[in-house]
């Protein structure tokens, strides 16, 4: 079911950082005429939901773009000649403090937060049931700590702004909080979030965050920690919940698969003309072939690699079922068809969904936990559940050592295309060698390679950003 697709601009109240009771850049004390001021926003239970709904449409925008900065940089995904003018930068290391696509990121984030903070900071006097408040203040805070954990894997510390704001001297008045100090406030945030938020939904709250997914994203943050301890106890606790057995690799994803049985979950969108649809097809599919494959112009934004393709085991099911492959004729393409359908609508409005956690996601987080915590027999145990489905045998017998490089594998092709390889790589301190053995094997379509630069591991604070508030200070390398 699609249950959150409201159209967006339900919160047109606010813009980045900034509340409603603003009128564009001036900062005064009277309500302009036209301007609803936010204490008038937020006085009923319809209110809340409203802006609730507003919280969920600003994600997809965030989500139509993530894989930019999330698989780009990584082995997994490469741009083409044709689209380097737009994604390039990401693909080859070679992005700045003034990078359109790393503030434009920047700015979705924190408007994102900007909305969690404003429904916060005003549903406490609103009458309604209990159980509802905690519903709505836990989706709220999930929702914010995932935009967290976003900013803090990409630039590390960042202003860790937690209240609605209501100047511009105060939006230029915050300084980087350190990355533990904002690692802090996302747990903390996800556990309220899990003790607020039912396990399921039924009708059409179907697609909400519940405690599931705010346990499942935690363990993803204990993991980003090195809180092995904690992410294996957590994570325990929740893997019982998968279905037994994991629904077939090809049902996970595409049209018609929405909210199924993988799904923990995912970033709704809806064809129709309403700009609520995605964009996958026109970015994960070559020029030369995205009608043929799709419907619509094909971008070559975001396209597979060899190494990508050539990286599954013989026999490995999901292969074919995530990797299409185009030859032109002087070049082959290796596309992300887990993503891609054909007979999308005009004006690239994709209507199937984005999975930011998913039970196979959940059980080599666990696995990983597990054998990094000295279980490695419980790990292989979950590791197993994944290649099952895949139509792989069993690892079985693997010291820790090998137990942490086959866990590692099934993340890749397990989670290809999905937002995870690049984060994945920087936390295993892999991302040099990795990317330096890539290079010499690989020639990229574009005809150059990415720049590998062992010491930048975190994306530059946008030039804009500092221009603003000179108290950002700008990360090592820029």
């Amino acid at each position: 079911m699609k249950n959150i697709k409201l159209k967006t601009g339900l919160l047109t109240f606010m813009a980045l950082l900034f509340s409603a009771s603003s009128c564009k850049k001036s900062f005064v004390n009277l309500t302009p005429q036209g301007v609803v001021p936010v204490s008038s926003s937020y006085a009923t239970e319809v209110d809340i939901k409203s802006a609730l709904n507003g919280i969920y449409s600003s994600l997809r925008p965030i989500y139509n773009s993530q894989w930019a900065f999330s698989e780009l940089p990584s082995d997994n995904t490469q741009t083409s000649g044709e689209s380097e003018s737009q994604w390039g930068e990401e693909d080859k290391f070679t992005w700045t403090p003034a990078s359109t696509n790393i503030q434009s990121a920047w700015s979705r984030f924190y408007s994102t937060i900007s909305y969690c903070n404003l429904l916060l900071d005003h549903i406490g006097p609103v009458p309604m049931a209990q159980t509802d408040k905690d519903s709505f203040t836990g989706q709220a805070e999930f929702v914010r700590a995932l935009m967290y954990f976003n900013l803090v894997r990409m630039f590390g510390g960042v202003p860790l702004v937690l209240t609605e704001i209501t100047s511009e001297s105060q939006a230029n008045s915050y300084n980087r909080a350190a990355a533990s100090a904002v690692y802090v406030q996302i747990e903390a945030d996800l556990m309220d979030a899990a003790s607020k938020l039912p396990a399921s939904y039924t009708g059409s709250n179907i697609g909400e965050a519940t405690s599931v997914a705010a346990k499942a994203l935690l363990g993803k943050v204990y993991l980003f920690e090195d809180k092995f301890p904690q992410a294996e106890s957590l994570l325990a606790g929740i893997t019982p919940l998968a279905p037994t057995p994991l629904i077939p690799y090809g049902q996970a994803f595409g049209v018609g698969h929405d909210n199924n049985t993988e799904i923990v979950f995912s970033i709704q969108y809806l064809t129709g003309g309403y700009g609520e649809g995605n964009s996958f097809a026109a970015s994960f599919v070559p020029q030369a072939a995205g009608t043929t494959i799709t419907g619509v112009s094909g971008g070559s934004f975001n396209l597979g690699t060899p190494d990508l393709y050539n990286t599954f085991e013989p026999g490995d099911l999901r292969r074919d079922i995530s990797i299409g492959i185009f030859n032109s004729g002087t070049y082959i393409y290796y596309y992300a068809k887990k993503f891609v359908y054909q007979g999308v609508p005009a004006g690239n409005e994709g209507d199937n969904d984005w999975p930011v956690i998913r039970w196979g996601d959940v059980l080599l987080m666990y696995a990983e936990a597990a054998n990094e915590d000295g279980n490695t027999g419980n790990a292989l145990n979950a590791l197993n559940l994944v290649r099952n489905r895949a139509g792989l045998a069993p690892d079985l017998g693997l010291n820790q050592t090998d137990a942490r490089t086959a866990i590692q594998h099934e993340r890749r092709v397990e989670l290809c295309f999905e937002g995870e390889r690049w984060f994945d790589l920087i936390r295993w301190n892999e991302y040099t060698q990795v990317m330096q053995n890539y290079k010499n094997t690989y020639i990229p379509p574009s005809g150059a390679f990415a720049n590998i630069v062992p010491t930048i591991k975190l994306f530059p604070i946008p030039s804009s950003q500092i221009t603003l508030n000179p108290n950002l200070a700008q990360n090592p390398g820029y």
